[in-house]
């Protein structure tokens, strides 16, 4: 696992036009506990990717992230920044 430097934090970017935030959270339904990945485009705060699973494995973040990117062009400074949980921190990711 690899743990990715703070880029907000040490280089210190708070211009919100170039960052992706992602996070998860969960649901209970009838059906059990559901997983929400969701990325924001920090400047706007809109929801630009997520995926609903039933688990918290790292392919649904992956899956948030693509529907993000594939959604809108970041430019080539674009950060992603997130709590470095054990998914963001996975080879897949």
């Amino acid at each position: 696992m690899k743990k990715h430097p703070n880029l907000l934090k040490e280089k210190g970017w708070h211009d919100g036009s170039h960052i992706l935030v992602s996070d998860i959270t969960y649901l209970e339904s009838d059906q059990g506990v559901h997983y929400l990945s969701l990325v924001t485009d920090a400047d706007s705060r809109k929801i630009v990717g997520y995926h609903l699973g039933s688990d918290m494995k790292a392919e649904s973040v992956v899956k948030a992230l693509k529907m993000a990117v594939k959604g809108k062009r970041y430019n080539a400074n674009a950060v992603h920044h997130s709590d470095r949980g054990l998914q963001y921190c996975s080879a897949i990711y």
